[in-house]
C-alpha cells in the first residue's frame, strides 16, 4: 500500500494532521492501534472535562444554600455516571471516525513500526509505503519506584476516570495539572484527598505567578483538598486497615486508593525509530527542525514526542502546520509554531493563562505595567455566587503589547482565548480596553484588567 504520507497515531495531532493532508489532496493513511481520538479523547481531555462538569453540580447545588435554594443530599450512580461520560466520548470518537471517512482518509486499524525509511510494518502482516511518515504516538503515564500501575491499589490517570469507586481516601501524588484536576473530581464525589508535590509548589514547570497559586491553594484548601508540598512519596505499605503511602520526610498518609500522577513520558520506545537513524533523548523526545522534521529524512514529529507543553491543542497546532508545509512547501504557515499556546486548568477555581508570567517578564528584562481586576467586583461573577478569582494582563510599558494574560476563576478556560488572540497578533492594551464588552459579562473582567493596567480603570481604584 503505497501513499503520500502515512501517520502513525491518531490522536489530536495525528487525525487533525490527517484531514488536512486530505484536503490539500495528499493520499494519507492513519495507523491506529487502539481508539480515534487518542489519549485526549478517550482517556484524557474529554473524560476529565465531562466528569468535571458533571461534579460541578454537586459543588452548585452546596453554594446554593448562600443564595437561600437548598437541595437534598445528591445520589451519585457511579455506573450511570461512567455510562454518560463514555457516551460523551463515543459520540466525538465516532465524529472522528465520520470526518475522516468523509475526507477520504484510509484508516488503519493495527500497530505501526518503522521497518525502513518510507516504509511501516504493520501488526497484520502488511506493509505501508509513503514518501513522508508522521509521528504523532502521543505519551503515557510514569512510573516511580516504589509505585507500580500493576499493583492493585495504584491508579493511573486511565484507571481514575473509569470511574469503577469513590475511595474513602484518595492520596494523589503529584501536583501537576492532571493530579489537581482528577483531585477535583473526586473531592467533589466525597474522597478524602491529599496531594503529595515533591517540588516547592503545586503545577511545577508551569508559568504561572505566586499571586494566581496562592489563589488556587485557598480555594483548594477551603474545599477540604490537603496539598502537601516538598513532600515525596517513598514506598507504599499494605496493613489490615488499608494501605498506607510512606513519605522521605517519614510521613505516613493512609490510602484506599492512590492515583499517580508524575508526569508522561513520550511514546517513542518499541516503534522502530532505530530502523530510521532517530535516537529520542533520554527523556523520549524526539529533536525536530523548525519544519518538524526529524534526523531522518522525511519522517516528522508533532505533539507530545516534541518538547514542549503536552496539550492537546498544541499537536493540533503543529498537524495543522505540517499539513500546509508538506502540501505547499516552505513559510506556508509563516511563524506557525511560533503561535501561542494557551493553557487551561480545570480546577475549582479554573486557571487559564497565554504567553508570559509578570515573574517570567521581569526575570527576561521587559519593563512592564501589570493590571488585575477581581471577580468579586463583576456583577455577572456575583451574579452566578463566583466570586473568587481574578484578571491579570502583563504588558510592555513603552508599547503597551499585550504579552501575558492570567485568569483565575470561573469559565477561565473560555476566557483565556480572546487574551490569545491579542497576544498572538500583537495588540495593545487599548485594543481591549477601547472594545466594548457586553454588561453583565465575566469577559469584562480582561476590559477592566487592560483598563487598570492603562491607569484608567473605572470600577476599580487605580494604582
Amino acid at each position: 500500500m503505497k501513499y503520500d504520507a502515512a501517520i502513525i497515531g491518531a490522536g489530536p495531532g495525528g487525525y487533525v494532521a490527517a484531514i488536512r493532508m486530505a484536503q490539500l489532496k495528499l493520499k494519507v493513511a492513519l495507523i491506529e492501534e487502539r481508539d480515534l481520538g487518542g489519549v485526549c479523547l478517550n482517556r484524557g481531555c474529554i473524560p476529565t472535562k465531562a466528569l468535571y462538569s458533571a461534579t460541578k453540580l454537586i459543588e452548585r447545588a452546596e453554594s446554593a444554600r448562600s443564595m437561600g435554594i437548598s437541595f437534598a443530599s445528591p445520589n451519585i450512580d457511579l455506573s450511570a455516571l461512567a455510562t454518560w461520560k463514555d457516551g460523551v466520548v463515543l459520540r466525538l470518537v465516532n465524529g472522528v471516525a465520520t470526518l475522516l471517512k468523509a475526507n477520504k482518509v484510509t484508516v488503519i486499524q493495527a500497530r505501526g513500526t518503522f521497518a525502513a525509511r518510507g516504509r511501516i510494518d504493520l501488526s497484520t502482516g502488511e506493509t505501508v509505503e509513503a514518501e513522508r511518515i508522521v509521528i504523532a504516538t502521543g505519551s503515557s503515564p510514569i512510573e516511580i519506584p516504589g509505585f507500580s500501575f500493576d499493583h492493585p491499589r495504584i491508579w493511573s490517570s486511565d484507571d481514575a476516570l473509569a470511574l469503577s469507586e469513590v475511595p474513602e481516601r484518595l492520596v494523589v501524588i503529584g501536583g501537576g495539572v492532571i493530579g489537581l484536576e482528577i483531585a477535583t473530581i473526586y473531592n467533589r464525589l466525597g474522597s478524602e484527598v491529599t496531594i503529595l508535590e515533591m517540588m516547592p509548589e503545586i503545577l511545577p514547570g508551569i508559568d504561572i505567578d505566586r499571586r494566581t497559586l496562592a489563589t488556587l491553594k485557598r480555594a483548594l484548601k477551603a474545599q477540604g483538598i490537603a496539598i502537601q508540598t516538598n513532600t515525596a512519596a517513598s514506598s507504599l505499605e499494605e496493613t489490615a486497615d488499608g494501605a498506607i503511602v510512606h513519605t522521605k520526610n517519614d510521613e505516613t498518609i493512609p490510602a484506599d486508593r492512590v492515583l499517580l500522577a508524575v508526569g508522561r513520558r513520550p511514546n517513542s520506545r518499541g516503534i522502530g525509530l532505530e530502523n530510521v537513524g532517530i535516537g529520542p533523548d533520554r527523556r523520549g523526545f524526539i529533536e525536530i527542525d523548525e519544519d518538524l522534521q526529524t534526523s531522518a529524512p522525511g519522517v516528522y514529529a508533532i505533539g507530545d514526542l516534541v518538547l514542549g507543553p503536552m496539550l492537546a491543542h498544541r499537536a493540533s497546532n503543529d498537524a495543522l502546520v505540517l499539513a500546509e508545509y508538506l502540501a505547499k512547501g516552505a513559510n506556508a504557515v509563516p511563524g506557525g509554531r511560533e503561535r501561542v499556546i494557551p493553557q487551561a486548568i480545570f480546577t475549582d477555581p479554573e486557571i487559564a493563562s497565554v504567553g508570559l508570567s509578570e515573574a517570567r517578564a521581569k526575570q527576561e528584562g521587559i519593563d512592564v505595567i501589570i493590571g488585575r481586576f477581581p471577580y468579586a467586583a463583576l456583577g455577572k461573577a456575583l451574579g452566578m455566587n463566583e466570586p473568587d478569582g481574578f484578571f491579570q494582563v502583563v504588558a510592555e510599558a513603552d508599547s503597551h503589547r499585550l504579552i501575558g494574560t492570567q485568569i483565575v476563576g470561573a469559565d477561565a478556560s473560555s476566557l483565556i482565548s480572546e487574551a490569545s488572540i491579542a497576544v498572538q497578533n500583537n495588540l495593545p492594551l487599548e485594543a481591549i480596553a477601547d472594545s466594548v464588552h457586553a454588561h453583565p459579562t465575566l469577559p469584562e473582567g480582561l476590559k477592566e484588567a487592560a483598563e487598570a493596567a492603562l491607569g484608567r480603570a473605572i470600577h476599580a481604584v487605580n494604582r
